[in-house]
């Protein structure tokens, strides 16, 4: 046999002979592996103590917001009359509109020593409704609802007075319940109801300060 083909034939019987040999200690570096592992957090992080109270929880209240509700009592258009602790809303004054000056007035509401209804006008009007849908042509539909243009005038504490359109409301606490008027400018009502449905405020007097 030639001596050549002699010496490869033991080499490859060798090499089969073998087992697979162990990998390295070392690992070949992974570029992305190693990033993973040099910037991973642990498990438990440290955490900054919260303390039991949060700073800054004051913030959402108002300390310095007036209490303005004020003892007053209110008269409805149907004769009832309701005692208790009458606002509006936190902060806001009653925006008139001063047809004298051509412009809005706004009155402090701790400022208001009673408020009186002026009715300019109220009616029963027809509900019309469109003939068929689609169509511009509006029927009478039989019905009448109610409908009222209101005024009011407010007497200041010095004696001044403001008359004039507003639209505000009035949170009336009794004590018993929580009832919301409004100080329309214009009311309506359902068709079928009358104009002793359509209820308004008609007089609000605060108790003087003592």
């Amino acid at each position: 046999m030639d001596k050549y083909k002699f010496i490869a034939l033991m080499a490859a019987a060798v090499f089969a002979s073998q087992t697979v040999a162990d990998p390295p200690a070392t690992q070949p570096a992974d570029p992305a592996m190693d990033f993973f592992l040099n910037n991973a957090k642990p498990a438990t992080q440290p955490t900054a103590e919260v303390p039991a109270t949060q700073p800054g929880g004051d913030a959402l209240v108002n300390q310095n917001a007036p209490i303005d509700a004020r003892p007053a009592t209110i008269m409805l258009s149907d004769g009832k009359t309701l005692k208790g602790n009458a606002a509006t809303t936190t902060d806001k004054p009653i925006r008139v509109w001063d047809e004298t000056i051509k412009d809005y007035r706004d009155i402090p509401f701790g400022l208001i020593a009673s408020a009186k209804a002026n009715v300019l006008w109220e009616r029963d009007e027809k509900e019309w409704q469109f003939k068929e849908s689609g169509s511009d042509v509006k029927v009478y539909s039989g019905k009448t609802y109610p409908a009222r243009e209101t005024q009011y005038t407010f007497t200041l504490a010095n004696g001044d007075k403001i008359t004039g359109d507003v639209a505000a409301p009035i949170y009336m606490d009794t004590g018993k319940a929580t009832r919301t008027f409004v100080l329309h400018k214009r009311d309506k009502g359902e068709p079928g109801q009358t104009l002793k449905d359509l209820l308004y405020v008609k007089q609000i007097e605060f108790d003087k300060e003592k």
